[in-house]
């Protein structure tokens, strides 16, 4: 797949030869490209390459206060003006902690204002209804929910005037059109809608296509150039790439909505000062992983956050190192943790909403990479589950 850019004079900001294909970047103004993101290339016959995020604590390990920054940077650049009830929608799966984070930081700043948080999810919710469905064409798995349990939030979605869509990239925007479009036929009400994401290559191209009039709010934005490979061997997906999974009973709340930024009942996760802790989320439960680093950054140790993802990248590029998971939501699709040693921790500590072999897959990953640090494992519970 080809993706032309306007003509423009400018020099690429970042020019990336991967084994899929050549990726051009240009940047608008002066934003420091580099700060921000790499470039891997991706498994997929959909796409060839991956815009890999520094600040978003997903593929590369990312500093909290790195990921706050960018949360409340995005948050800052929503306009203040919506009207209300705003809608705010974190894109599963990678955006999930970024969407709760741009949603708690945007709170912050508009006290007293009436919002929803709701995310896309691709793990099924007994019990919820699902309030949308929508196709993202280019990913690994492409089929997303968006799922609402509380009849006073379904209430509250049906009277929102604002849509607020928060993903880590946009490329094309083609899925920021699907999930708005989606969306209409549970807030009929729905007046204005803003895209949020970290880096943005559309140059506003799909907002005439959005179902309502539309803003684009970006970090970095620019263009991008990708000329495909001929030579490359045509990618493969996996079989179950894009299963469904089970949401556990006692799982995130987060996948049917919340009035205010969630926090799991779980044990404490004590640090030592100095001591540097690696903090994995799994799949879409990661806003858990940037609130443990935040506790061991503040007993002095240095923490970064990662994930394990279902998002499949070729070893080159961002991607130092490729090692696999089993899928804790019992959907059969692979899994796969990057880059695992990048942040040099002493220990690695898996913040989880559904306990399982965690521990000792993430051992067999260490040792298969030359590493015996230790494993911790932190069982979470959400409001309304076990022990509430």
């Amino acid at each position: 797949m080809s993706y032309p850019m306007q003509f423009t004079r400018a020099a690429p900001a970042m020019t990336v030869d991967l084994s899929t294909g050549t990726l051009d970047l240009f940047v608008d103004g002066d934003a420091d490209l580099e700060a921000f993101c790499d470039v891997a290339a991706r498994a997929n016959p959909r796409r060839g390459f991956l815009i890999v995020s520094r600040v978003l604590g997903r593929h590369l390990p990312a500093r909290p206060g790195a990921m706050r920054a960018a949360m409340d940077g995005l948050a800052a650049r929503v306009g203040s003006d919506l009207p209300g009830p705003v809608v705010f929608l974190g894109m599963a799966e990678t955006a999930t902690a970024l969407g709760q984070g741009c949603f708690a930081a945007w709170q912050a700043r508009h006290p007293g204002a009436d919002a929803v948080y709701l995310q896309s999810s691709r793990q099924r919710v007994a019990g919820a209804e699902v309030a949308a469905r929508f196709e993202e064409g280019h990913s690994h798995a492409t089929s997303h929910l968006v799922q609402i349990a509380d009849p006073a939030i379904r209430a509250r979605v049906a009277e929102a005037r604002a849509l607020v869509i928060v993903d880590d990239e946009c490329s094309t925007g083609a899925t920021f059109v699907a999930a708005a479009t989606a969306l209409l036929g549970a807030m009929p009400r729905l007046e204005r809608i803003e895209t949020c994401c970290i880096t943005d290559w559309s140059d506003g191209s799909y907002l005439d296509a959005m179902p309502r009039p539309a803003a684009a709010r970006a970090i970095v934005s620019g263009r991008m150039r990708w000329s495909a490979a001929t030579a490359a061997p045509p990618a493969e997906l996996a079989a179950g790439s894009n299963a469904p999974g089970a949401a556990p009973d006692a799982g995130m709340k987060s996948r049917t909505g919340l009035l205010h930024p969630e926090r799991a009942r779980r044990a404490a996760v004590a640090a030592a000062p100095g001591e540097r802790v690696l903090v994995l989320g799994e799949g879409e439960h990661s806003y858990e992983a940037l609130l443990v680093a935040e506790e061991i950054e503040r007993q002095g140790g240095i923490a970064a956050v990662q994930c394990i993802t279902r998002s499949p990248a070729l070893i080159g590029g961002a991607m130092a190192s490729k090692s696999t998971f089993r899928d804790s939501y019992d959907s059969g699709a692979p899994c796969f943790l990057y880059n695992m040693l990048a942040h040099a921790p002493d220990r690695v500590v898996i913040v989880t909403e559904r306990p399982a072999d965690q521990r000792a897959e993430a051992a067999a990953a260490l040792a298969d990479l030359g590493s015996s640090v230790p494993v911790d494992v932190v069982a979470c519970l959400y409001a309304g589950g076990e022990g509430e």
